[in-house]
């Protein structure tokens, strides 16, 4: 049954998961999984190996979605 509720119209437009950035540490072709490590040092394993090892990848609800950009990072104290 569809919602006449126009905040809930409005959150089913947005896009849902978690997304992050991390390097891929390793590739296991033929489990179609990579190892990949974020930037709090810690490692997942994620669906996908379109990304070689060393480079970065974006990781949306656990797979591998395609390489990013390698940028600076910074970190500020407030």
């Amino acid at each position: 049954m569809a919602t006449v509720n126009p905040w809930k119209k409005f959150i089913g437009l947005l896009p849902g998961g978690s997304k992050t950035v991390g390097e891929v540490v390793s590739v296991n072709s033929s489990a179609g999984t990579s190892v990949v490590e974020l930037r709090n040092g810690s490692q997942v394993v994620a669906r996908g190996t379109s990304v070689a090892a060393g480079q970065n990848a974006f990781i949306s609800d656990g797979q591998v979605m395609g390489q990013a950009p390698s940028l600076p990072q910074y970190d500020f104290e407030v």
